[in-house]
């Protein structure tokens, strides 16, 4: 199976030019830290986008399984080097009310299951 779990968020004004520079320098451990069937496919700034309120950046995962999901909430329980970066990352994403925020689970059409197709009548 195939899953995209897409993060979206933003970062207060005047963090930008740091969370960039953190996100240089902490990407090679980040994706070195995920447990075993989750890759880091990387941390996007949205250029263009319909979802307005879904945040400036997507931090984006690649799962092998729905237990990929288990994986990653054990592997954040144990306190290690995974758990200190994804709260580095987390700490600057911009929390206040109203400042925009997105999650999608995404599954490959390769693997999900349609249960009907009725054409319209």
């Amino acid at each position: 199976m195939d899953f995209l779990e897409i993060a979206g968020f933003n970062v207060p004004s005047g963090k930008n030019i740091e969370f960039q520079q953190w996100v240089r320098a902490n990407s090679d451990a980040l994706a070195r830290s995920l447990p075993e069937g989750i890759e880091l496919v990387g941390v996007y700034a949205a250029r263009f986008t319909s979802q307005r309120d879904a945040g400036d950046y997507r931090l984006i995962l690649r799962l092998d399984s729905a237990g990929a999901l288990d994986r990653f909430s054990e592997a954040m329980k144990q306190g290690k080097d995974l758990t200190r970066l994804m709260e580095e990352l987390w700490d600057f994403a911009d929390v206040r009310l109203g400042a925009g925020g997105s999650d999608e689970l995404l599954k490959s059409v390769l693997d999900v299951t349609i249960w009907a197709d009725h054409p319209e009548e």
